[in-house]
Protein backbone atom coordinates (compact mmCIF):
# COMPACT_ATOMS: atom_id res chain seq x y z
CA UNK A 1 0.00 0.00 0.00
CA UNK A 2 1.43 3.40 -1.01
CA UNK A 3 2.61 5.60 2.06
CA UNK A 4 0.03 8.53 3.00
CA UNK A 5 0.24 11.59 0.93
CA UNK A 6 1.32 14.38 3.11
CA UNK A 7 -1.32 15.66 5.42
CA UNK A 8 -2.00 19.86 5.60
CA UNK A 9 -2.31 20.33 9.40
CA UNK A 10 -0.02 23.38 9.81
CA UNK A 11 1.67 24.12 13.08
CA UNK A 12 0.12 27.50 13.18
CA UNK A 13 -3.37 25.66 13.05
CA UNK A 14 -3.79 26.45 16.73
CA UNK A 15 -6.62 29.40 16.70
CA UNK A 16 -6.58 29.48 12.77
CA UNK A 17 -10.48 28.12 13.21
CA UNK A 18 -13.24 30.59 11.90
CA UNK A 19 -12.79 32.97 14.60
CA UNK A 20 -9.19 33.48 13.83
CA UNK A 21 -7.66 37.19 13.64
CA UNK A 22 -9.46 38.93 10.83
CA UNK A 23 -9.19 42.63 8.95
CA UNK A 24 -12.66 44.32 9.02
CA UNK A 25 -13.55 45.83 6.14
CA UNK A 26 -16.66 47.70 4.35
CA UNK A 27 -17.78 45.04 2.11
CA UNK A 28 -19.78 46.82 -0.98
CA UNK A 29 -22.70 45.33 -2.40
CA UNK A 30 -24.40 46.64 -5.89
CA UNK A 31 -28.07 47.61 -4.96
CA UNK A 32 -29.48 44.58 -6.80
CA UNK A 33 -28.42 42.44 -3.84
CA UNK A 34 -30.94 44.56 -2.00
CA UNK A 35 -33.98 42.93 -0.62
CA UNK A 36 -37.36 44.85 -0.31
CA UNK A 37 -37.62 43.60 3.19
CA UNK A 38 -33.92 45.46 4.16
CA UNK A 39 -35.53 48.28 2.37
CA UNK A 40 -39.06 48.48 3.72
CA UNK A 41 -37.00 48.12 7.51
CA UNK A 42 -34.71 50.83 6.93
CA UNK A 43 -31.59 48.98 6.76
CA UNK A 44 -30.17 50.22 3.21
CA UNK A 45 -27.93 53.31 3.16
CA UNK A 46 -26.00 55.05 0.82
CA UNK A 47 -22.27 55.82 0.82
CA UNK A 48 -21.19 58.98 -1.81
CA UNK A 49 -18.15 57.04 -2.69
CA UNK A 50 -18.93 56.07 -6.18
CA UNK A 51 -18.73 52.54 -5.39
CA UNK A 52 -22.49 52.31 -5.97
CA UNK A 53 -25.19 51.53 -3.58
CA UNK A 54 -23.98 49.81 -0.05
CA UNK A 55 -25.72 47.89 1.87
CA UNK A 56 -25.85 49.57 5.49
CA UNK A 57 -24.75 48.14 9.26
CA UNK A 58 -25.76 44.55 8.80
CA UNK A 59 -23.66 44.07 5.99
CA UNK A 60 -20.75 45.18 7.41
CA UNK A 61 -18.47 41.99 6.98
CA UNK A 62 -15.57 40.91 9.29
CA UNK A 63 -13.22 40.05 6.06
CA UNK A 64 -10.81 37.69 6.54
CA UNK A 65 -7.37 38.83 5.58
CA UNK A 66 -6.14 36.56 2.22
CA UNK A 67 -3.95 33.67 2.41
CA UNK A 68 -0.97 33.88 1.43
CA UNK A 69 -0.24 30.96 -1.90
CA UNK A 70 2.55 29.49 -1.90
CA UNK A 71 5.03 29.63 -5.06
CA UNK A 72 3.46 25.92 -6.05
CA UNK A 73 5.82 23.98 -7.52
CA UNK A 74 4.77 19.90 -7.23
CA UNK A 75 1.63 18.27 -7.20
CA UNK A 76 1.23 15.50 -4.44
CA UNK A 77 -2.13 13.45 -4.90
CA UNK A 78 -4.57 10.78 -3.01
CA UNK A 79 -6.58 8.81 -4.92
CA UNK A 80 -10.06 6.46 -4.32
CA UNK A 81 -11.23 4.23 -7.12
CA UNK A 82 -13.79 1.95 -7.83
CA UNK A 83 -12.42 -1.61 -8.12
CA UNK A 84 -9.20 -1.31 -7.16
CA UNK A 85 -7.28 -1.36 -4.07
CA UNK A 86 -6.89 2.72 -3.94
CA UNK A 87 -8.38 4.20 -0.53
CA UNK A 88 -7.05 7.82 0.25
CA UNK A 89 -3.85 6.18 -1.42
CA UNK A 90 -0.66 8.32 -2.38
CA UNK A 91 0.31 9.00 -5.65
CA UNK A 92 3.01 11.27 -7.37
CA UNK A 93 4.25 13.71 -6.51
CA UNK A 94 4.46 14.99 -9.93
CA UNK A 95 6.09 18.81 -11.19
CA UNK A 96 4.48 21.42 -12.23
CA UNK A 97 5.92 23.07 -15.28
CA UNK A 98 5.18 26.53 -17.43
CA UNK A 99 6.31 24.96 -20.50
CA UNK A 100 3.38 22.42 -21.18
CA UNK A 101 1.44 23.43 -23.96
CA UNK A 102 -2.05 23.91 -23.11
CA UNK A 103 -5.24 25.79 -24.66
CA UNK A 104 -8.27 27.23 -22.21
CA UNK A 105 -10.61 24.49 -23.62
CA UNK A 106 -8.78 21.92 -23.59
CA UNK A 107 -9.59 18.96 -20.91
CA UNK A 108 -8.57 21.04 -17.89
CA UNK A 109 -9.35 22.57 -13.92
CA UNK A 110 -7.85 25.62 -13.30
CA UNK A 111 -7.34 27.41 -9.93
CA UNK A 112 -6.88 31.19 -9.03
CA UNK A 113 -5.51 30.57 -5.36
CA UNK A 114 -5.21 34.13 -5.25
CA UNK A 115 -9.24 34.72 -6.02
CA UNK A 116 -10.29 33.95 -2.26
CA UNK A 117 -13.67 33.65 -1.74
CA UNK A 118 -16.12 33.43 1.38
CA UNK A 119 -15.04 32.56 5.03
CA UNK A 120 -12.73 30.30 6.73
CA UNK A 121 -13.74 27.21 6.58
CA UNK A 122 -14.60 25.67 10.22
CA UNK A 123 -14.27 21.96 9.60
CA UNK A 124 -15.76 18.50 8.74
CA UNK A 125 -17.44 16.00 11.68
CA UNK A 126 -20.25 13.66 12.51
CA UNK A 127 -22.60 13.57 14.45
CA UNK A 128 -22.18 11.96 18.33
CA UNK A 129 -25.63 9.93 18.47
CA UNK A 130 -26.58 7.33 21.37
CA UNK A 131 -27.08 4.39 18.19
CA UNK A 132 -23.38 5.19 17.03
CA UNK A 133 -21.82 5.08 20.50
CA UNK A 134 -24.38 1.95 21.20
CA UNK A 135 -23.13 -0.09 18.08
CA UNK A 136 -19.39 0.65 18.78
CA UNK A 137 -19.91 -0.99 21.93
CA UNK A 138 -21.00 -3.74 20.98
CA UNK A 139 -17.25 -4.46 19.54
CA UNK A 140 -15.34 -3.57 22.42
CA UNK A 141 -12.68 -1.10 23.14
CA UNK A 142 -10.38 -2.03 20.61
CA UNK A 143 -12.64 -1.65 18.03
CA UNK A 144 -13.91 1.45 19.80
CA UNK A 145 -10.26 2.98 19.95
CA UNK A 146 -9.60 2.24 16.16
CA UNK A 147 -13.15 4.35 14.82
CA UNK A 148 -12.42 7.36 17.00
CA UNK A 149 -9.07 7.57 15.73
CA UNK A 150 -10.11 6.86 12.33
CA UNK A 151 -12.09 9.96 12.29
CA UNK A 152 -10.80 12.43 14.66
CA UNK A 153 -7.10 12.03 14.25
CA UNK A 154 -5.15 14.83 12.30
CA UNK A 155 -2.48 12.46 11.06
CA UNK A 156 -3.64 8.96 10.51
CA UNK A 157 -7.28 9.95 10.53
CA UNK A 158 -10.08 12.26 8.91
CA UNK A 159 -9.26 14.39 10.96
CA UNK A 160 -12.78 15.67 12.17
CA UNK A 161 -12.94 18.86 13.79
CA UNK A 162 -16.34 19.38 14.91
CA UNK A 163 -19.50 17.74 15.32
CA UNK A 164 -23.46 17.51 16.55
CA UNK A 165 -25.45 15.70 19.96
CA UNK A 166 -28.57 15.78 20.03
CA UNK A 167 -30.45 17.63 23.14
CA UNK A 168 -32.21 15.04 24.66
CA UNK A 169 -33.34 12.04 22.64
CA UNK A 170 -33.58 11.38 18.71
CA UNK A 171 -34.98 8.57 16.49
CA UNK A 172 -31.65 7.08 16.73
CA UNK A 173 -31.91 6.90 20.20
CA UNK A 174 -33.10 3.69 22.25
CA UNK A 175 -35.89 5.16 23.49
CA UNK A 176 -37.54 8.28 23.83
CA UNK A 177 -35.96 10.31 26.95
CA UNK A 178 -35.02 14.13 28.32
CA UNK A 179 -32.23 15.81 30.10
CA UNK A 180 -32.85 14.35 33.74
CA UNK A 181 -36.31 13.75 35.50
CA UNK A 182 -38.65 17.15 34.10
CA UNK A 183 -41.68 17.32 35.98
CA UNK A 184 -44.43 19.04 34.40
CA UNK A 185 -44.67 22.62 35.89
CA UNK A 186 -41.11 22.89 36.87
CA UNK A 187 -40.28 25.65 35.24
CA UNK A 188 -36.65 26.44 36.77
CA UNK A 189 -35.74 22.63 35.63
CA UNK A 190 -34.07 21.88 39.19
CA UNK A 191 -33.61 18.07 37.98
CA UNK A 192 -32.06 18.49 34.84
CA UNK A 193 -28.89 16.12 34.63
CA UNK A 194 -26.61 15.00 31.78
CA UNK A 195 -25.62 11.57 33.52
CA UNK A 196 -27.33 9.80 30.65
CA UNK A 197 -25.20 11.12 28.54
CA UNK A 198 -22.38 9.70 30.66
CA UNK A 199 -24.10 6.38 30.75
CA UNK A 200 -24.55 5.80 27.15
CA UNK A 201 -20.83 6.86 26.26
CA UNK A 202 -21.63 10.22 24.17
CA UNK A 203 -19.10 12.25 26.55
CA UNK A 204 -16.50 9.85 26.77
CA UNK A 205 -16.30 9.64 23.36
CA UNK A 206 -16.52 13.49 22.70
CA UNK A 207 -13.82 13.65 25.19
CA UNK A 208 -11.80 10.91 23.57
CA UNK A 209 -12.16 12.58 20.25
CA UNK A 210 -11.44 16.30 21.44
CA UNK A 211 -7.67 14.61 22.78
CA UNK A 212 -7.16 13.00 19.57
CA UNK A 213 -8.04 16.08 17.50
CA UNK A 214 -5.91 18.06 20.25
CA UNK A 215 -8.38 20.69 20.51
CA UNK A 216 -12.42 20.78 21.68
CA UNK A 217 -14.56 19.35 18.99
CA UNK A 218 -16.43 22.47 18.04
CA UNK A 219 -20.18 20.66 18.73
CA UNK A 220 -23.43 21.78 17.49
CA UNK A 221 -26.42 20.72 20.08
CA UNK A 222 -29.72 20.40 18.63
CA UNK A 223 -33.56 19.19 20.16
CA UNK A 224 -35.53 16.78 18.29
CA UNK A 225 -38.17 17.71 20.89
CA UNK A 226 -39.20 19.41 24.64
CA UNK A 227 -40.16 17.56 26.79
CA UNK A 228 -44.06 16.32 26.14
CA UNK A 229 -45.22 19.03 28.85
CA UNK A 230 -44.23 21.59 27.23
CA UNK A 231 -46.19 20.86 23.66
CA UNK A 232 -49.44 21.33 22.96
CA UNK A 233 -49.95 17.38 21.99
CA UNK A 234 -47.93 16.34 25.20
CA UNK A 235 -46.02 13.62 22.99
CA UNK A 236 -42.72 13.58 21.68
CA UNK A 237 -43.58 13.05 18.05
CA UNK A 238 -46.30 14.21 15.99
CA UNK A 239 -47.38 17.89 14.69
CA UNK A 240 -47.20 19.74 18.25
CA UNK A 241 -45.86 23.03 18.52
CA UNK A 242 -43.92 24.49 21.66
CA UNK A 243 -46.24 26.15 24.13
CA UNK A 244 -46.26 29.47 24.11
CA UNK A 245 -46.41 29.72 28.25
CA UNK A 246 -43.28 27.40 27.92
CA UNK A 247 -40.98 29.58 25.62
CA UNK A 248 -39.37 30.73 28.70
CA UNK A 249 -38.71 27.67 30.33
CA UNK A 250 -37.73 25.96 27.31
CA UNK A 251 -34.91 28.43 26.16
CA UNK A 252 -33.61 28.30 30.10
CA UNK A 253 -33.17 24.40 29.15
CA UNK A 254 -30.77 25.62 26.50
CA UNK A 255 -28.79 27.39 29.03
CA UNK A 256 -28.83 24.31 31.04
CA UNK A 257 -27.58 21.85 28.76
CA UNK A 258 -24.31 23.89 27.33
CA UNK A 259 -23.72 24.98 31.19
CA UNK A 260 -23.77 21.73 32.11
CA UNK A 261 -21.68 20.62 29.16
CA UNK A 262 -19.14 22.84 30.10
CA UNK A 263 -19.12 21.99 33.78
CA UNK A 264 -18.46 18.26 31.94
CA UNK A 265 -15.62 19.38 30.55
CA UNK A 266 -17.50 19.75 26.66
CA UNK A 267 -17.86 23.19 25.16
CA UNK A 268 -20.62 23.71 23.25
CA UNK A 269 -20.00 25.76 20.20
CA UNK A 270 -23.30 26.68 18.63
CA UNK A 271 -26.92 25.48 19.37
CA UNK A 272 -30.13 25.18 16.74
CA UNK A 273 -33.51 26.06 17.69
CA UNK A 274 -35.00 22.61 16.47
CA UNK A 275 -34.15 19.74 14.14
CA UNK A 276 -36.39 19.77 11.32
CA UNK A 277 -38.98 22.18 12.24
CA UNK A 278 -41.37 21.86 9.85
CA UNK A 279 -41.51 17.97 9.85
CA UNK A 280 -43.86 15.96 11.91
CA UNK A 281 -42.34 12.56 12.51
CA UNK A 282 -42.91 9.55 13.92
CA UNK A 283 -40.10 10.01 16.55
CA UNK A 284 -39.16 13.24 18.15
CA UNK A 285 -40.30 16.21 16.60
CA UNK A 286 -41.99 19.79 17.40
CA UNK A 287 -43.35 22.05 14.71
CA UNK A 288 -42.22 25.92 14.18
CA UNK A 289 -43.37 28.29 12.09
CA UNK A 290 -41.08 30.80 10.59
CA UNK A 291 -42.61 33.01 12.32
CA UNK A 292 -42.73 30.81 15.99
CA UNK A 293 -38.71 30.14 15.30
CA UNK A 294 -38.06 33.89 14.61
CA UNK A 295 -39.92 34.96 17.69
CA UNK A 296 -38.42 32.49 19.75
CA UNK A 297 -35.22 33.85 19.04
CA UNK A 298 -35.88 37.16 19.67
CA UNK A 299 -37.86 36.85 22.59
CA UNK A 300 -36.99 34.42 24.31
CA UNK A 301 -33.57 32.20 23.52
CA UNK A 302 -31.37 35.00 22.53
CA UNK A 303 -32.20 37.37 25.74
CA UNK A 304 -31.91 34.50 27.78
CA UNK A 305 -28.29 33.16 26.27
CA UNK A 306 -27.15 37.01 26.63
CA UNK A 307 -28.58 37.11 30.68
CA UNK A 308 -26.65 34.05 31.60
CA UNK A 309 -23.36 35.26 29.95
CA UNK A 310 -23.66 32.75 26.90
CA UNK A 311 -23.83 35.60 24.22
CA UNK A 312 -20.59 33.41 22.23
CA UNK A 313 -22.46 30.53 21.55
CA UNK A 314 -23.65 30.58 18.35
CA UNK A 315 -27.51 30.54 17.51
CA UNK A 316 -28.47 28.90 14.58
CA UNK A 317 -31.92 28.17 12.74
CA UNK A 318 -33.59 26.28 10.31
CA UNK A 319 -32.02 23.18 10.64
CA UNK A 320 -33.71 21.91 8.05
CA UNK A 321 -33.74 21.23 3.92
CA UNK A 322 -31.93 23.26 1.77
CA UNK A 323 -35.22 23.70 -0.74
CA UNK A 324 -36.82 26.11 2.16
CA UNK A 325 -34.10 27.98 2.91
CA UNK A 326 -34.09 30.91 1.79
CA UNK A 327 -37.84 31.68 2.25
CA UNK A 328 -37.13 31.12 6.33
CA UNK A 329 -34.13 33.05 5.90
CA UNK A 330 -35.85 35.96 4.30
CA UNK A 331 -38.56 36.09 7.25
CA UNK A 332 -36.37 35.58 9.33
CA UNK A 333 -33.61 37.93 9.09
CA UNK A 334 -35.60 40.89 8.38
CA UNK A 335 -36.39 41.14 11.28
CA UNK A 336 -33.27 43.03 13.29
CA UNK A 337 -33.98 41.73 16.81
CA UNK A 338 -33.49 38.72 16.03
CA UNK A 339 -31.15 39.06 13.43
CA UNK A 340 -28.99 40.12 16.08
CA UNK A 341 -29.25 36.82 17.92
CA UNK A 342 -28.63 34.50 15.08
CA UNK A 343 -24.81 33.81 13.98
CA UNK A 344 -25.87 31.65 11.11
CA UNK A 345 -28.22 28.99 9.30
CA UNK A 346 -27.69 25.48 8.98
CA UNK A 347 -29.34 22.18 6.54
CA UNK A 348 -29.55 19.07 5.75
CA UNK A 349 -29.73 17.40 1.96
CA UNK A 350 -32.84 15.32 2.29
CA UNK A 351 -35.35 15.84 -1.11
CA UNK A 352 -33.07 14.61 -3.44
CA UNK A 353 -35.23 11.69 -5.84
CA UNK A 354 -32.49 10.14 -7.62
CA UNK A 355 -31.53 8.67 -3.62
CA UNK A 356 -34.69 8.85 -2.07
CA UNK A 357 -38.54 7.44 -2.31
CA UNK A 358 -40.64 10.21 -0.80
CA UNK A 359 -39.97 13.57 -2.52
CA UNK A 360 -42.29 14.22 -5.92
CA UNK A 361 -40.12 13.42 -9.10
CA UNK A 362 -40.38 14.98 -12.18
CA UNK A 363 -38.35 13.83 -15.46
CA UNK A 364 -37.21 15.63 -18.29
CA UNK A 365 -37.20 14.04 -21.59
CA UNK A 366 -33.91 14.40 -23.68
CA UNK A 367 -32.57 12.21 -26.83
CA UNK A 368 -29.22 11.29 -27.10
CA UNK A 369 -27.87 12.59 -30.32
CA UNK A 370 -24.09 10.66 -30.06
CA UNK A 371 -26.75 7.24 -28.93
CA UNK A 372 -29.30 6.91 -32.27
CA UNK A 373 -31.33 9.59 -30.61
CA UNK A 374 -31.69 6.80 -27.48
CA UNK A 375 -34.26 8.19 -25.15
CA UNK A 376 -32.89 9.59 -21.68
CA UNK A 377 -34.11 11.87 -19.05
CA UNK A 378 -33.08 14.01 -16.20
CA UNK A 379 -34.59 13.64 -12.77
CA UNK A 380 -35.60 16.43 -11.04
CA UNK A 381 -37.14 16.86 -7.36
CA UNK A 382 -36.37 19.26 -4.46
CA UNK A 383 -32.48 19.15 -3.68
CA UNK A 384 -32.05 22.87 -3.93
CA UNK A 385 -28.53 23.45 -4.40
CA UNK A 386 -28.81 27.08 -5.32
CA UNK A 387 -30.67 27.78 -2.42
CA UNK A 388 -27.22 27.79 -0.30
CA UNK A 389 -25.52 30.06 -2.96
CA UNK A 390 -28.78 32.32 -2.20
CA UNK A 391 -28.76 32.82 0.94
CA UNK A 392 -25.20 33.62 1.76
CA UNK A 393 -26.33 36.33 -1.07
CA UNK A 394 -28.75 37.50 1.30
CA UNK A 395 -26.95 37.88 3.96
CA UNK A 396 -23.03 37.45 3.27
CA UNK A 397 -22.04 38.75 6.97
CA UNK A 398 -24.13 35.64 8.37
CA UNK A 399 -22.74 31.95 8.10
CA UNK A 400 -23.96 28.76 6.95
CA UNK A 401 -23.18 25.09 8.24
CA UNK A 402 -24.72 21.87 6.80
CA UNK A 403 -25.25 19.91 9.94
CA UNK A 404 -27.05 16.79 8.45
CA UNK A 405 -27.16 14.09 5.95
CA UNK A 406 -27.38 10.24 5.38
CA UNK A 407 -28.77 7.67 3.05
CA UNK A 408 -32.05 6.09 4.52
CA UNK A 409 -32.47 2.31 3.63
CA UNK A 410 -36.53 3.25 3.42
CA UNK A 411 -37.26 -0.63 3.91
CA UNK A 412 -34.30 -1.99 2.52
CA UNK A 413 -31.86 -4.23 4.30
CA UNK A 414 -28.46 -2.82 4.69
CA UNK A 415 -26.80 -5.23 3.69
CA UNK A 416 -28.02 -4.37 -0.38
CA UNK A 417 -26.31 -1.29 0.49
CA UNK A 418 -22.62 -2.62 1.65
CA UNK A 419 -19.86 -0.70 -0.03
CA UNK A 420 -22.29 1.08 -2.51
CA UNK A 421 -20.06 3.31 -4.53
CA UNK A 422 -22.63 5.65 -5.36
CA UNK A 423 -23.50 6.66 -1.64
CA UNK A 424 -19.53 7.94 -1.38
CA UNK A 425 -20.44 9.91 -4.87
CA UNK A 426 -23.38 11.04 -3.37
CA UNK A 427 -21.65 12.57 -0.57
CA UNK A 428 -18.90 14.26 -2.73
CA UNK A 429 -21.67 15.59 -4.93
CA UNK A 430 -23.17 17.41 -1.90
CA UNK A 431 -20.17 18.64 -0.62
CA UNK A 432 -18.84 20.27 -3.48
CA UNK A 433 -21.97 22.00 -4.25
CA UNK A 434 -22.58 23.10 -1.03
CA UNK A 435 -19.20 24.79 -0.20
CA UNK A 436 -18.45 26.56 -3.77
CA UNK A 437 -21.76 27.72 -2.51
CA UNK A 438 -21.07 29.17 0.59
CA UNK A 439 -20.92 26.44 3.15
CA UNK A 440 -18.67 26.76 6.02
CA UNK A 441 -19.02 23.28 7.41
CA UNK A 442 -19.84 20.02 7.17
CA UNK A 443 -21.83 17.71 9.82
CA UNK A 444 -22.54 13.94 8.77
CA UNK A 445 -25.03 12.25 10.64
CA UNK A 446 -24.48 9.04 12.57
CA UNK A 447 -20.46 8.28 13.14
CA UNK A 448 -21.06 5.13 12.64
CA UNK A 449 -24.23 2.61 12.99
CA UNK A 450 -24.89 -1.27 13.32
CA UNK A 451 -25.52 -4.12 10.97
CA UNK A 452 -28.64 -2.80 10.48
CA UNK A 453 -28.47 0.68 10.24
CA UNK A 454 -29.39 1.54 13.87
CA UNK A 455 -30.30 0.97 16.40
CA UNK A 456 -33.18 3.09 15.72
CA UNK A 457 -36.35 3.34 18.02
CA UNK A 458 -38.68 3.42 15.25
CA UNK A 459 -37.59 1.71 12.89
CA UNK A 460 -36.02 4.95 10.93
CA UNK A 461 -32.57 3.08 9.20
CA UNK A 462 -30.37 4.63 7.31
CA UNK A 463 -26.64 3.50 6.23
CA UNK A 464 -23.44 5.41 7.94
CA UNK A 465 -19.99 5.99 6.65
CA UNK A 466 -18.81 2.88 9.46
CA UNK A 467 -21.13 -0.14 10.32
CA UNK A 468 -20.39 -1.91 13.51
CA UNK A 469 -21.08 -5.70 12.62
CA UNK A 470 -21.47 -7.39 16.42
CA UNK A 471 -22.08 -10.39 14.52
CA UNK A 472 -18.14 -10.67 12.71
CA UNK A 473 -17.40 -8.49 15.20
CA UNK A 474 -15.61 -6.18 12.64
CA UNK A 475 -15.66 -2.69 11.31
CA UNK A 476 -17.17 -1.75 7.65
CA UNK A 477 -15.75 1.25 6.38
CA UNK A 478 -18.14 1.87 3.72
CA UNK A 479 -17.06 3.93 0.31
CA UNK A 480 -18.68 7.40 2.47
CA UNK A 481 -15.66 7.24 4.51
CA UNK A 482 -13.44 7.21 2.06
CA UNK A 483 -14.84 10.26 -0.18
CA UNK A 484 -15.55 12.58 2.74
CA UNK A 485 -11.40 11.95 4.05
CA UNK A 486 -10.60 12.94 0.27
CA UNK A 487 -11.55 16.75 1.54
CA UNK A 488 -11.59 16.53 5.29
CA UNK A 489 -8.28 15.14 5.54
CA UNK A 490 -6.51 17.99 3.41
CA UNK A 491 -9.11 21.10 3.38
CA UNK A 492 -7.98 22.18 6.78
CA UNK A 493 -9.80 24.49 9.42
CA UNK A 494 -8.93 28.06 8.34
CA UNK A 495 -8.52 27.59 4.71
CA UNK A 496 -10.27 29.70 2.32
CA UNK A 497 -11.89 28.77 -0.62
CA UNK A 498 -10.43 29.67 -3.68
CA UNK A 499 -11.64 30.22 -7.28
CA UNK A 500 -11.95 27.30 -9.78
CA UNK A 501 -13.41 25.78 -12.81
CA UNK A 502 -13.47 22.83 -15.13
CA UNK A 503 -13.89 23.08 -18.57
CA UNK A 504 -15.27 18.97 -18.67
CA UNK A 505 -18.69 18.38 -16.19
CA UNK A 506 -17.75 15.20 -15.59
CA UNK A 507 -14.64 16.96 -13.50
CA UNK A 508 -16.73 18.14 -10.77
CA UNK A 509 -14.50 20.11 -8.06
CA UNK A 510 -13.56 22.37 -5.64
CA UNK A 511 -10.42 24.06 -4.31
CA UNK A 512 -9.06 25.68 -1.13
CA UNK A 513 -5.56 27.32 0.39
CA UNK A 514 -5.21 25.84 3.58
CA UNK A 515 -3.43 28.19 6.57
CA UNK A 516 -0.22 27.10 5.66
CA UNK A 517 -0.24 28.13 2.03
CA UNK A 518 -0.99 24.59 0.59
CA UNK A 519 -3.48 23.92 -2.01
CA UNK A 520 -5.67 21.40 -1.99
CA UNK A 521 -7.79 20.67 -5.11
CA UNK A 522 -10.39 17.60 -5.08
CA UNK A 523 -12.05 16.67 -8.30
CA UNK A 524 -14.89 13.85 -8.73
CA UNK A 525 -15.50 11.84 -11.64
CA UNK A 526 -18.59 10.13 -11.56
CA UNK A 527 -19.07 8.76 -14.91
CA UNK A 528 -18.38 5.36 -16.34
CA UNK A 529 -15.38 6.77 -18.34
CA UNK A 530 -11.88 7.91 -17.45
CA UNK A 531 -11.47 11.58 -18.20
CA UNK A 532 -7.42 13.60 -18.01
CA UNK A 533 -7.02 16.97 -17.57
CA UNK A 534 -4.79 19.78 -17.08
CA UNK A 535 -4.26 21.01 -13.64
CA UNK A 536 -3.46 24.68 -14.18
CA UNK A 537 -2.70 26.53 -10.97
CA UNK A 538 -2.33 30.16 -12.05
CA UNK A 539 0.85 32.09 -11.24
CA UNK A 540 0.84 35.25 -9.14
CA UNK A 541 3.29 37.32 -11.57
CA UNK A 542 6.24 36.38 -13.60
CA UNK A 543 6.03 35.59 -17.83
CA UNK A 544 3.64 32.81 -17.76
CA UNK A 545 0.25 32.53 -16.90
CA UNK A 546 -0.17 29.34 -15.01
CA UNK A 547 1.89 26.25 -14.30
CA UNK A 548 0.39 22.59 -15.06
CA UNK A 549 0.03 18.91 -14.74
CA UNK A 550 -1.41 16.13 -16.35
CA UNK A 551 -3.48 14.18 -14.33
CA UNK A 552 -5.48 11.23 -14.41
CA UNK A 553 -9.20 10.99 -13.08
CA UNK A 554 -9.95 7.37 -13.89
CA UNK A 555 -13.95 6.42 -13.88
CA UNK A 556 -15.64 6.14 -10.60
CA UNK A 557 -12.80 8.00 -8.75
CA UNK A 558 -12.16 11.01 -6.49
CA UNK A 559 -8.59 12.80 -6.48
CA UNK A 560 -6.92 15.27 -4.32
CA UNK A 561 -4.64 17.32 -5.58
CA UNK A 562 -1.96 19.00 -3.36
CA UNK A 563 0.25 21.39 -4.50
CA UNK A 564 3.06 22.84 -2.28
CA UNK A 565 6.58 25.03 -2.92
CA UNK A 566 8.91 21.73 -2.77
CA UNK A 567 10.93 19.94 -5.73
CA UNK A 568 9.09 17.09 -7.29
CA UNK A 569 11.89 14.80 -6.55
CA UNK A 570 12.02 15.80 -2.91
CA UNK A 571 10.32 12.55 -0.72
CA UNK A 572 6.39 13.53 0.30
CA UNK A 573 6.55 14.16 3.87
CA UNK A 574 4.78 11.14 5.26
CA UNK A 575 4.48 9.83 9.11
CA UNK A 576 6.28 6.74 9.73
CA UNK A 577 3.45 4.66 10.94
CA UNK A 578 1.62 5.40 7.71
CA UNK A 579 4.74 4.44 5.56
CA UNK A 580 5.14 1.33 7.32
CA UNK A 581 1.48 -0.03 7.40
CA UNK A 582 -1.51 1.36 6.45
CA UNK A 583 -4.45 2.39 8.51
CA UNK A 584 -7.44 0.43 8.99
CA UNK A 585 -9.88 2.00 7.50
CA UNK A 586 -7.35 2.39 3.85
CA UNK A 587 -8.04 -1.86 3.42
CA UNK A 588 -10.39 -2.42 0.89
CA UNK A 589 -13.63 -3.78 2.67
Amino acid sequence: MPTAPPLLVPEALQGQQANSAKLAADVEYQSGLMTAAAAAAGQVTSKADGAGAAIGNWCRADVPAPIKPLAYRRVCIARTQKDTEERISALGPLPLRTDAPSLSQDPSVFVFPNAQAGKPWIGFGGSFTESATHSLRQLGQERWNEVVKAYFDPEHGLGYTIGRVHIGSCDFSLSSWTCGDLKEGDHELEDFSLDYYETLGILPMIREASALAKEPIQLLASPWSPPPWMKTKRQYEGDGHLLPECRGVWALHYVKFVKEMAKRGIPIWAISIQNEPEAAQIWESCIYSATEERDFIRDHLGPTMHQHGLEGVRILFWDHNRDGMLERAAITYADLEAAKYIWGMCWHWYGDPRFETWPPRHEVSFTDRQQDEKAIFELKGRAGFDNVRKVAELRPDKHLIFSEGCQELSGRPLSKLLGDWKLGERYALNIINDVNSGCEGFIDWNLCLDEEGGPNHVGNTCAAAVICDSASQKVLYQPIFWYIGQFSRYIRPGARRVSCSTSRDTLEVTAFVNPDGRLAVVVMNQSDLSESFWLKVACDGGPEPFSSVWVDAPARSIVTLVADDKVAEEAPETNTASAQQPEPWQAKQ
